[in-house]
């Protein structure tokens, strides 16, 4: 007997994971496909160690109280430790009854979407955007509506517009605000600002999401949205996904108290709480270890990947590619030449076992066919060098056949 709803017949598998799920078809064949399809930390940097030794601290600390059932808005000491360390983005006057721990961002995402989304809601968002949090906002029922970017984020007169041609429909905006998935643009400082102010004006909020602020490549670490927020209007996801270690999933809401409050009782609904132990994990790691000579190590690694991965695409890629050049993050943006359809063109560079992400994937209206997004995270230096000409040969190949 197959369980039919409205709800659940409309879900499908995300874009990115039916990518993933022809690689794992060809990994249990024993074929070696090299994938620039991911959206993944590089496993080679995950603090294994760190994490065993701190393993044994609590259970002799804490015994049984670390794997007891435990509140749901989260464990009090991370929250207090989150306090201090989002001033790095110069976020500030708040306090931990601010701060709800979730289930990784996506899951902070979902809360909000359950929260705010209504009959008819329009959420906007950059165009391109990410397809998680895209997915997630259509299955609660709203239209997402996306504005153009260019090399200081979204663009707020186009925003504004938007905003006007739906007012009273737009229950928050969704940014991401630094490195950006999938173009790894930053919004300037004045738009931040800007942004903020459109919110009030118009009476909506702002989802501010942050997975990837500290991975900046020029040692700069942006003021977040939130620190501009005289109104109460922003609303901040935070993440170690990309620091830390994704299996954790521990992430964190910051918003008023009241909407905290409200947010608890979602998730008294929904799984009671985050796991303990990756609480505590997450807690220790960030406080007692080296967490900023980990990320520096992280980020010199990825700039080099970054690097060579933009030089060997300027030297065997088409003619006319742009090349959006990420300061941070773990995503190079590419735009082909116009005519090329970059989802029609998949199978046929796969046939080499190279994968990327068609553009397309991350436009809410189906715009961007002629672009793809590139990870340079997870491949070795060696990878890059070798795969990424034969990727560049193989789209050439593509476009003379198709000429």
């Amino acid at each position: 007997m197959v369980i039919h709803s409205e709800f659940l017949d409309a879900l499908t598998p995300s874009s990115i994971r039916s990518i993933t799920a022809k690689i794992r078809d060809k990994a249990a064949e024993g074929v070696q496909v090299t994938s620039f399809a991911g959206g993944l930390p590089s496993k080679e940097f995950f603090p294994i160690e760190d994490i065993r030794r701190i393993n044994d601290q609590i259970f002799d600390e804490e015994g049984g109280e670390a794997i007891q059932y435990a509140a749901s808005d989260g464990y009090d000491p991370l929250r207090k430790y989150l306090v201090e360390f989002m001033k790095r983005y110069q976020v500030t006057g708040i306090d931990y009854k601010n701060i709800l721990i979730t289930s990784g961002a996506q899951q902070g995402l979902s809360y909000l979407s359950k929260g705010l989304i209504t009959s008819g809601s329009v959420v906007v968002v950059e165009n391109p955007s990410y397809p998680g949090a895209l997915d997630t906002f259509r299955a609660y029922g709203a239209r997402t509506v996306g504005v153009e970017m260019d090399d200081d984020g979204m663009k707020m007169d186009q925003l504004e517009r938007v905003l006007q041609e739906n007012r009273g429909r737009v229950p928050f905006i969704y940014t991401i605000a630094d490195f950006q998935n999938p173009t790894g643009r930053s919004m300037s400082v004045e738009r931040r600002k800007q942004l903020v102010e459109l919110a009030e004006k118009y009476d909506t909020f702002v989802v501010e999401d942050g997975p990837y602020s500290l991975i900046s490549f020029n040692g700069t670490v942006m003021p977040a949205i939130k620190s501009f927020d005289k109104y109460g209007r922003v609303i901040y996801s935070g993440s170690t996904s990309k620091t830390i270690a994704p299996g954790l999933r521990t992430g964190w809401l910051i918003a008023d108290h009241e909407s905290i409050t409200k947010l608890v009782y979602l998730k008294m609904r929904d799984d009671l709480q985050v796991n303990n132990i990756a609480q505590r994990q997450v807690y220790h790691y960030m406080k007692d270890c080296d967490f900023d000579g980990h990320l520096k190590t992280v980020i010199d690694v990825y700039r080099r990947r970054r690097d060579l991965m933009a030089k060997c695409v300027k030297e065997t890629f088409p003619e006319g590619t742009r090349v959006v050049m990420p300061d941070g993050g773990l995503f190079m943006w590419l735009e082909l030449p116009e005519g090329v359809d970059t989802l029609e063109m998949f199978d046929y560079v796969f046939q080499k076992n190279i994968a990327y992400v068609p553009g397309g994937f991350f436009s809410p209206d189906g715009s961007g066919k002629n672009t793809m997004r590139l990870n340079f995270s997870t491949s070795s230096e060696e990878e890059i060098q070798k795969c990424i000409p034969i990727l560049g040969q193989m789209i050439c190949q593509y476009l003379t056949a198709h000429s």
